[in-house]
């Protein structure tokens, strides 16, 4: 069920505890960022459940978002006596992209819960969810994996040493960026990065940040390079002003790489953040 996974040793044996003494919640929330083996525990839980395919029932977005309507056929059917098994289980992967009239159909099945049902909503921006939804929920909150635990995994797959150290570096503790990542985009965004060193004005900054949003896939990647060198660049400096100017601009860099999963427009929030690095 779960051996397979890496990581989340705390989370798995508390969910077998829960399993045992038969204290599970009817509803869970499972959050972390993307690619760290969510959905995999929520899979482990279903077969430990001994859920029938038949009695499980997967709810992904459909474009950008849950419409209502997958919600309302949920509905039609959850209240049915489990086809094949004793229990049913609902798997909600990014759950946050319910619409609004989605997230008010499950909350009515949540209040009113059917019986030997489990319930798992996996998202990577639980604050998106309502309120009400999430304290319904047993919540569950998944850490990135470490350096070391990518590795191996990427070694164990047929990469070489050198291959997966390159993807690791790029992974912020998720497997899916780890796998994602193109070794070969490493020399376009040092290019990048090296514009950047060369000094930023504004007519500079409006035309990488357009550059920079229209690849949208090497945008994450680019972030993390930045975030690493602002790092370098804390820990070589000596002056207390310029480590405080520093620490900042690398704050910045942060929160522009958890904004990548909420702002819609890409080219203001780098836009943004490149005005900050050229005037901190």
């Amino acid at each position: 069920m779960w051996q397979n996974i890496f990581g989340h040793k705390n989370q798995i044996e508390q969910l077998k505890k829960e399993l045992k003494e038969k204290k599970l919640a009817h509803a869970y929330l499972f959050s972390g960022i993307e690619g760290i083996g969510k959905k995999q525990i929520a899979l482990g839980l279903v077969q430990a459940l001994r859920c029938s395919k038949s009695d499980l029932h997967f709810i992904e977005p459909e474009g950008l978002t849950i419409k209502v309507e997958l919600l309302r056929r949920l509905k039609q059917k959850i209240y049915l006596h489990p086809l094949e098994g004793e229990v049913k289980v609902v798997i909600i992967d990014n759950a946050h992209m319910m619409t609004e009239a989605g997230a008010n159909a499950l909350l009515k099945i949540l209040e009113e819960p059917p019986q030997a049902t489990y319930f798992i909503l996996i998202s990577h921006q639980p604050t998106r969810l309502l309120p009400t939804i999430r304290s319904r929920c047993r919540q569950m909150t998944f850490g990135p994996l470490s350096h070391e635990q990518i590795k191996q995994y990427l070694v164990r797959n047929g990469l070489s040493q050198v291959e997966a150290e390159q993807k690791t570096n790029f992974a912020m503790g998720s497997l899916k960026m780890a796998l994602d990542f193109d070794v070969n985009l490493a020399g376009e965004i040092n290019q990048k990065l090296t514009e950047l060193s060369q000094g930023l004005t504004p007519s500079k900054i409006l035309d990488l940040s357009e550059t920079l949003s229209e690849e949208s896939e090497k945008l994450p990647y680019v972030l993390i390079l930045l975030e690493q060198l602002w790092h370098k660049k804390i820990l070589e400096n000596g002056d207390a002003k310029a480590t405080e100017r520093l620490t900042t601009q690398w704050t910045a860099i942060q929160n522009a790489t958890r904004g990548l999963q909420t702002y819609a427009n890409k080219q203001l929030l780098i836009e943004s953040l490149l005005f900050t690095l050229a005037n901190g």
